[in-house]
């Protein structure tokens, strides 16, 4: 399939709560459009995966998007519907097909302490509740304890590196670290107009970065 320049250049491949939401500021900031969580109002991993599966192209829905932000959508997507739970994020499998069908699209992995961003989610609203409600990809409904939590994030940071360590276009991004804006800059190839925390979890005396 041949790469076209209006499809996404740039995808999130970690955690909620690992500073996504500081991702997706920066990005929108620095003139590279993003979609977040939602697009045109329907669930970035909704839209995800009905592009691979009716179009053959998870990308197929975000014509004129240069960077994916957030694909996990853990919730009701209006007041009163049936949860609904897609973690495109955390799909191996369809990480390996997006990297075939796009060479070029740079995959960041955003992660921090795992145990930190266990306690995040159980702090943000009622995450934690949401993901135990929920299949979600490697971690099934049912569990969502602190620790089954901590464990579900270490495993998928550490499955992520173990296939795409090697892959030129994949940043290993510590998003709490002092250089964490210089790293991304380099790897971007372009400076960041914004740094910062955004979204941050309220229920803490610390500040942290949050989705």
């Amino acid at each position: 399939m041949t790469e076209q320049t209006t499809k996404p250049k740039i995808i999130i491949v970690g955690f909620p709560k690992s500073g996504t939401s500081t991702l997706q500021k920066a990005f929108a900031k620095s003139g590279i459009t993003s979609a977040h969580w939602k697009h045109d109002g329907k669930a970035v991993g909704k839209l995800v995966y009905d592009g691979w599966f009716d179009e053959g192209d998870p990308f197929f829905h975000f014509d004129g998007v240069d960077a994916i932000t957030q694909m996990d959508f853990c919730n009701s997507p209006n007041p009163g519907d049936t949860l609904q739970s897609y973690w495109p994020n955390l799909d191996i499998s369809l990480l390996i097909a997006i990297r075939e069908m796009y060479p070029n699209c740079k995959f960041i992995l955003n992660y921090r302490s795992p145990a930190a961003t266990s306690s995040s989610m159980s702090r943000w609203h009622n995450l934690q509740q949401r993901i135990t409600q929920s299949d979600c990809t490697g971690l099934p409904k049912g569990r969502g304890s602190l620790d089954e939590i901590e464990r579900w994030v270490t495993t998928h940071i550490n499955a992520i590196r173990h296939v795409f360590q090697n892959d030129e276009n994949f940043l290993d991004l510590d998003i709490a670290s002092s250089d964490a804006r210089t790293t991304l800059e380099a790897f971007l190839d372009r400076k960041l107009s914004w740094w910062g925390i955004a979204n941050k979890n309220k229920k803490t005396e610390k500040s942290e970065l949050a989705t």
